[in-house]
């Protein structure tokens, strides 16, 4: 199995350099499986404060046009996030591999943030937004950060092991930039790139792949304008065997259709009548 992640904007895919076959990603996995119970109020609040945000121009427009906009209004909330994310995680990236950035102003707080979690503990990156994959399992997903940090000597950390410098080596490293703080799901999605087969460092490149490295610690970094949290997240291996279930779930769901055949035509005209029974 080689893979190659394949990119188009924002968007990016992953492809079985052998056999052409798409190879579906950590995030999309549990997009699939794992329900979201969190997003119906956020859908529904979006689009309230959509609708109040906007109300002037709504009531300028046609009844169907105005629906149309209020159904479409939390996406605009959405890509902005998403937008940031990406456009933080890159930022982020490029900082992590020494060169010098530009940053826009909207920008700023979120990546002055970044750089406060990697000055304060003091973050050695080794890999950055390298891809891994499980053979067994046929999954793929790019991580953030895997690398060393500098824990503080409290005593939830005497079980991690350190190096002969005091630091916690291979943590492996979410970053977040939502509002809502860490769900949940990152310990599968952490999980799942802690028990992936291999680690392909270039994207691009199958060959560079080898084994994936043993994890010490696994923890998300929620990046705000404000500041950040570095927080351990549980991912060991019943966390994998959730993200497996979730995996299954959705690979079940996308060929729910096909389990349900055609109605059935009978073979013959009905034998029986009803008749109204006599009231008398």
């Amino acid at each position: 199995m080689k893979i190659v992640k394949k990119s188009n904007g924002r968007t990016h895919w992953y492809v079985d350099a052998d056999t052409g076959e798409r190879v579906p990603g950590v995030t999309t996995i549990l997009d699939q499986g794992l329900p979201k119970k969190a997003l119906i109020n956020w859908s529904a609040n979006a689009t309230a404060e959509y609708a109040v945000d906007n109300w002037q121009d709504l009531t300028a427009l046609a009844p169907s046009a105005r629906l149309k906009k209020l159904q479409g209004g939390r996406y605009a909330a959405k890509d902005e996030a998403a937008n940031r994310g990406t456009q933080v995680h890159k930022l982020g990236e490029r900082l992590l591999h020494g060169e010098r950035v530009v940053v826009p102003d909207l920008l700023r707080p979120y990546v002055d943030s970044y750089v406060r979690f990697m000055d304060e503990f003091q973050l050695r990156a080794r890999y950055v937004e390298a891809l891994v994959y499980s053979e067994r399992h046929r999954y793929c997903g790019t991580l953030d950060i895997f690398g060393d940090i500098l824990l503080p000597d409290m005593p939830e950390y005497d079980h991690l092991p350190r190096d002969d410098d005091g630091y916690v080596c291979n943590c492996l490293i979410d970053a977040k930039t939502n509002r809502s703080g860490i769900f949940g799901e990152t310990a599968l999605q952490l999980a799942g790139y802690r028990f992936a087969d291999y680690m392909q460092p270039d994207p691009n490149d199958p060959d560079s792949a080898f084994g994936m490295p043993p994890v010490t610690f696994t923890g998300a970094v929620w990046i705000r304008p404000n500041g950040y949290s570095l927080i351990p997240v549980t991912a060991e291996d019943e966390q994998h065997r959730a993200f497996l279930y979730a995996q299954q779930v959705g690979i079940w769901d996308q060929g729910a259709r096909e389990l349900i055949g055609d109605p059935i035509e009978p073979p013959t005209a009905s034998r029986y009548v009803l008749a109204e029974a006599d009231a008398r």
